[in-house]
């Protein structure tokens, strides 16, 4: 089915096209969720932001752009807003303090994210660093930290975090452009 045959569907508040959206990007979904809450989050966590990114995309029709991407994309990005969103309200239960920032500014990551649909292969990306390099990463880009938040976790310098960055988005674009 196609997206726009997708979108129709929703807008006619379709069951058959939820069942198959859910059929569809449910594994995706779940993947993006875990690999934001792997740490802090549980299974029903995981769970809970896949139903909450169909449900949202269920009652929001109208808010979804074709020209910003697919409906996978859509979906993507929304259940990555509902880990970290999750994430943060877990983090703060156990007190540990994070940004009261709900969404950072968008930068060029961010942009790819959405626009190249790769959120698979970014994290892919991330897990071939060096282990520090990965680490730093994934704090930053799916864990919204900042680098100042990212050096005092890790115990080193906000520079070393910047240039560490620096050198990998560097080599993740390079790798997106071959």
């Amino acid at each position: 089915m196609l997206d726009e045959e997708l979108k129709q569907g929703i807008r006619n508040h379709d069951p058959t096209t939820y069942e198959i959206l859910m059929d569809k990007y449910s594994k995706l979904l779940w993947v993006v969720a875990s690999g934001i809450l792997k740490n802090v989050g549980n299974q029903e966590d995981i769970e809970d932001c896949v139903a909450e990114s169909f449900a949202y995309l269920w009652e929001h029709p109208e808010k979804y752009d074709k020209r910003r991407g697919s409906i996978k994309t859509y979906l993507c990005l929304i259940t990555r807003s509902k880990a970290i969103d999750r994430l943060r309200k877990i983090n703060r239960i156990t007190t540990l303090s994070y940004d009261d920032e709900l969404r950072t500014e968008t930068d060029d990551i961010e942009e790819m994210l959405v626009n190249k649909q790769i959120i698979n292969e970014i994290y892919e990306f991330a897990q071939k660093l060096k282990q520090l390099d990965s680490e730093i990463f994934i704090l930053r880009y799916f864990y919204q930290l900042k680098p100042r938040e990212i050096a005092d976790k890790l115990n080193i310098t906000v520079k070393e975090v910047s240039n560490k960055l620096y050198y990998s988005k560097k080599s993740l674009l390079t790798q997106i452009k071959s």
